[in-house]
């Protein structure tokens, strides 16, 4: 999956209408769509795919441990989505959880291993950044890192950007991208300066809820 052409990463909502946006107006270059409380998830990704089949979809999965959300975790996987954000990663450790889950999903389904791509929000956690430069090892399947200031919960300016750093560095480390997902609804003019600041920073792309702001984005992006 050729991570470098997706600025754009849509999150969608649960609707009768299968699409969140306009695909003739605004088109994202990825659709995440949480799996925490969708019943019907796999009738989901497989409308979605009947209207824009070229669309990769990415479901977000809550954070995982031995004792926490394995099922969840292995269910949404089992819907067979592009790849799997999952949230709350505090070490490498949960990434190869992560990885072993997945390769098990895998083979039960008849899926070539390593289909199913995986973004580690280490950027969404103190743990995470705190444990940033111990984030060695690339696992295949894992083409991204994601950071989320809104879910750092308040902050002054320093913290959230040391964390979008230690985000950047982690993934320059392992010769991945890093994606910008703070989504917190913002003034346009306050997310458009945001945009081009991650942009200038190195993050690849940008998660935004507004299917409005896809445009800014691409712009945001597309010269970076």
């Amino acid at each position: 999956m050729d991570i470098r052409r997706m600025k754009v990463w849509l999150l969608g909502v649960a609707t009768d209408d299968p699409l969140p946006f306009d695909p003739q107006a605004n088109r994202p270059d990825c659709l995440c769509l949480p799996a925490k409380g969708e019943d019907r998830l796999e009738e989901r990704i497989a409308s979605l795919r009947s209207v824009l089949p070229s669309l990769p979809i990415f479901l977000i999965c809550e954070p995982i441990s031995k004792a926490y959300n394995v099922d969840d975790f292995s269910r949404a996987a089992r819907t067979a989505p592009d790849g799997i954000i999952l949230k709350g990663v505090e070490s490498a450790a949960r990434i190869q959880m992560a990885e072993t889950l997945l390769r098990v999903v895998e083979a039960r389904a008849g899926l070539e291993e390593g289909s199913i791509a995986l973004i580690a929000m280490i950027g969404d956690n103190g743990g995470g950044l705190l444990n940033a430069r111990h984030f060695l090892h690339r696992h295949r399947r894992l083409i991204a890192l994601g950071y989320d200031g809104d879910a750092l919960g308040p902050a002054d300016g320093d913290v959230a950007r040391q964390g979008a750093v230690a985000t950047m560095l982690a993934a320059r480390n392992l010769g991945v991208a890093a994606i910008d997902f703070s989504a917190a609804p913002s003034p346009t003019e306050a997310f458009e300066t945001s945009c081009h600041h991650a942009a200038r920073t190195g993050f690849a792309g940008k998660l935004t809820k507004n299917p409005d702001h896809i445009g800014i984005i691409k712009n945001a992006f597309g010269a970076a």
